[in-house]
């Protein structure tokens, strides 16, 4: 069984939020290392927020979610709406919230945190929501954020914690749609989950850019899909907008990988009709449309273009009606309630809510 440290710092969960439910969220700090680390690897930890203790079976909990928060890096926001949504559910769900510092949190918590926070994970801004590593420390190599999710499913699908477990979710609005959408191109966690008969699915809500899978974008109106102006933009394919200039993990699974699998994950895109305020303004992310709800259109076309009946068949894309550019209504949605607690199913007539 994996063992947990126990989080005595509630505030470093940043809002400190309570929850809308009556359930209390069990919080700790998730020892992780990468895959090739030597046996006498000393581990670094990541906070980690969720609604049922985590060192302990769970006989009977046949679903888990994992949410990821957006830029704020609000773990205890992400699970309190999660767990608010879910309401009598949490009964049979597993939500979990994984938090990924930046040094300056540490900073900020060094004097409650034990050695001062050495032993913690850290990220760049830019670079926990793209699955690169994270900071060297003097007696620690740096870790994939994509690494702490596989490291997360390996624990939610250890029968011997959760030998009832039968559905797992990955969602994650804003930067945690961002990292999501990445995660299901490039994470190697879903054939070991397919082999144990625990499916897998993905919600992406509110993504300000999208991965590309070869280097055409959107040429507006009816012209199609081809190649975008790489003088004006001579990065626009570089991760993680393409597949050029890959980091550490992604190069590990591979662009030809990632271009073969990323069809056969079953993945929800929810975005509001209205675009964000606030849309991601490099050229890279201009190239794939002006604003977030744009490209989320041209996201759509660009799988139907590249994969056929087959996108189709796997991948939805959904502006549910009454939805703001929020997590609450994003999540709250007929469409985005389906896939994190009800059946996965998510048709357009069902998101006129």
């Amino acid at each position: 069984m994996m063992r947990f440290v126990p989080l005595l710092l509630c505030a470093l969960f940043f809002s400190g939020s309570a929850l809308a439910t009556d359930v209390v969220p069990a919080v700790g700090y998730f020892p992780v290392l990468p895959f090739d680390a030597p046996s006498d690897a000393e581990p670094q930890y990541v906070p980690l927020a969720a609604n049922h203790p985590l060192d302990q079976p769970h006989p009977g909990i046949g679903r888990a979610i994992i949410v990821l928060h957006d830029q704020s890096r609000d773990a205890s926001n992400a699970l309190a709406t999660l767990s608010a949504l879910a309401g009598s559910d949490n009964n049979a769900v597993m939500i979990v919230a994984p938090q990924f510092l930046l040094p300056s949190d540490i900073a900020r918590f060094a004097d409650h945190l034990p050695d001062k926070g050495k032993d913690f994970a850290n990220w760049s801004m830019d670079g926990w929501p793209q699955g690169d590593d994270s900071n060297a420390a003097p007696t620690a190599r740096g870790i994939s954020s994509f690494t702490v999710i596989d490291l997360l499913l390996m624990y939610l699908s250890d029968p011997q914690i959760f030998p009832d477990m039968r559905d797992v979710v990955i969602a994650g609005y804003g930067a945690g749609g961002n990292f999501t959408q990445r995660y299901a191109a490039f994470g190697v966690a879903a054939p070991r989950m397919a082999e144990q008969n625990i499916g897998l699915r993905y919600l992406v809500a509110d993504a300000s850019s999208y991965l590309y899978l070869t280097p055409n974008r959107p040429l507006g109106g009816t012209k199609g899909f081809g190649r975008a102006d790489a003088v004006a933009c001579p990065d626009y394919n570089a991760y993680p907008y393409g597949l050029d200039k890959l980091n550490s993990y992604a190069r590990r699974v591979g662009a030809n990988e990632a271009k073969t699998d990323y069809a056969l994950r079953f993945i929800t895109y929810l975005n509001a009709a209205a675009p964000d305020a606030l849309p991601d303004s490099k050229c890279a992310a201009l190239a794939e449309g002006r604003d977030d709800f744009a490209r989320s259109g041209n996201y759509n076309l660009y799988l139907q273009s590249l994969y056929g009946e087959v996108a189709t068949k796997t991948q939805n894309f959904m502006s549910p009606q009454k939805a703001g550019n929020d997590a609450v209504t994003l999540y709250g949605s007929s469409c985005g309630m389906s896939i994190l607690f009800g059946d996965g199913i998510c048709s357009p007539a069902a998101d006129i809510n």
